[in-house]
């Protein structure tokens, strides 16, 4: 698993993509690969080449997004295949 992030200046948004695979031995270092104290309008954090794998990894990604939004971030998932969701 693989977390890379780009900051788009003039949106004030950080895009974060991530790929690989994700399960619950790599749980911990996904949700630690955020920044959730960087002062942004929004978050997209696109999971379209990566693959969630049981319910420790889907808490994780549930995790992140509740800690932004915390925070006062929109936060955008994209690309979460349907394999994923379940």
């Amino acid at each position: 698993m693989a977390i890379q992030s780009e900051f788009n200046e003039p949106e004030n948004t950080r895009i974060y993509t991530v790929t690989g695979q994700v399960f619950f031995s790599s749980a911990d270092k996904f949700t630690s690969a955020f920044d959730f104290k960087e002062a942004l309008s929004k978050v997209v954090i696109d999971v379209s080449q990566a693959h969630f794998w049981d319910v420790s990894a889907v808490a994780a990604v549930d995790k992140v997004v509740i800690k932004f939004r915390r925070e006062g971030t929109e936060v955008e998932l994209i690309g979460m295949n349907e394999a994923s969701k379940h």
